[in-house]
Order: structure tokens, then C-alpha cells, then sequence
């Protein structure tokens, strides 16, 4: 698998982190995963509310790559279980859409 594979399924997944409606969710369940020890500032709990969303959507997808590298055979990385991957990514990036779109100013 090539670095730029990488990049780019890294890209969209932090895309998604920030833009997706389930981070509504993460957020509000900050009592359940962020540390009492961490002051209680509300940048910093959007960062981890979004880097968990990001780290998720990355594990999921992840799932129909790592069949698919199970189920072809062979230990090794392909560019096709990138693929996969970057699918997986792309269709859980699909609800962050319209939010992406209203940040860049098309939507209304």
C-alpha cells in the first residue's frame, strides 16, 4: 500500500471527525470518556470528541479491508484492500457531506 493511499483515507476520515452529525453524540457523551483530571475547556473537548470520531471511522472501515486482505489469501497489502478501505471511508464520510458543503459557503 502507498503512502499517498494512506494520506488521502487519513484525509477523508479527519474530514469526517470534524464535519460528521455523529459528532453531536460524541460530544454529548463527554462525561462517559473524558478524563476528570483534563480541565473542562470546550476546544479541547471538541478535539478529542472529533479525533474519536476520526479514530472510529478508520477502525470500521478498516473491517471490510482486512476480510477482504483475509479472504484473498496472502498476508500482504494490496492496492485493492486500500481500495476497499478508502470505500469504506468514503461511504462513512457520506452524512459529513452537506455539513462540508455549508463550511465551505455553497449551502444554505
Amino acid at each position: 500500500m502507498s503512502q499517498n493511499h494512506i494520506v488521502v483515507i487519513v484525509g477523508l476520515a479527519i474530514l469526517n471527525g470534524i464535519f460528521s452529525p455523529a459528532l453531536i453524540a460524541v460530544f454529548a457523551l463527554t462525561g462517559l470518556w473524558y478524563p476528570f483530571f483534563l480541565p473542562p475547556m470546550l476546544p479541547l473537548i471538541f478535539a478529542f470528541s472529533s479525533l474519536i470520531l476520526s479514530t472510529m471511522t478508520l477502525m470500521v472501515a478498516g473491517v471490510p479491508a482486512a476480510l477482504y486482505e483475509r479472504l484473498a489469501g496472502g498476508g500482504r497489502s494490496s492496492s485493492t484492500s486500500a481500495m476497499v478501505w478508502f470505500g469504506g471511508v468514503l461511504l462513512l464520510t457520506l452524512p459529513a457531506i452537506p455539513n462540508i458543503i455549508k463550511s465551505l459557503g455553497f449551502g444554505g
